[in-house]
């Protein structure tokens, strides 16, 4: 059931994109793991300013295509969190962003108000 509302998403996407960005400095994580996650942040910001959706700035990919990204994402993630050898409190920011991505891809509608995809 998708009752998520594409402008709440949009918020998120923008919001966790930044967190990602800041993250490895806030909790002090170094090497690969930090690299991955400033990336994954910056991209996940990047394909938000490009999807269909009320705050798309170039709005060309596809709010499903979006969603599928935001799956991919919060998987990496929680493979992140273990993967990587994270010390324990440094962990629940990667568990609990990971399992967000994974729930808002599952919830959201596929259809924005006001764009292409309507």
């Amino acid at each position: 059931m998708r009752f998520i509302p594409t402008l709440i998403h949009a918020t998120v996407d923008y919001i966790v994109g930044l967190l990602l960005i800041g993250l490895p400095l806030l909790v002090t994580i170094d090497g690969p793991a930090r690299a991955l996650t400033m990336s994954l942040g910056l991209f996940v910001l990047l394909y938000s300013l490009a999807t269909d959706y009320e705050l798309g700035v170039i709005r060309f990919l596809r709010i499903r295509l979006h969603l599928f990204l935001d799956a991919l994402s919060g998987a990496i993630l929680l493979l992140l969190a273990v993967a990587a050898d994270l010390p324990s409190p440094a962990r629940w920011p990667y568990y609990v962003i990971g399992a967000l991505a994974l729930f808002l891809s599952a919830t959201t509608r596929t259809r924005a108000q006001g764009t292409a995809g309507e």
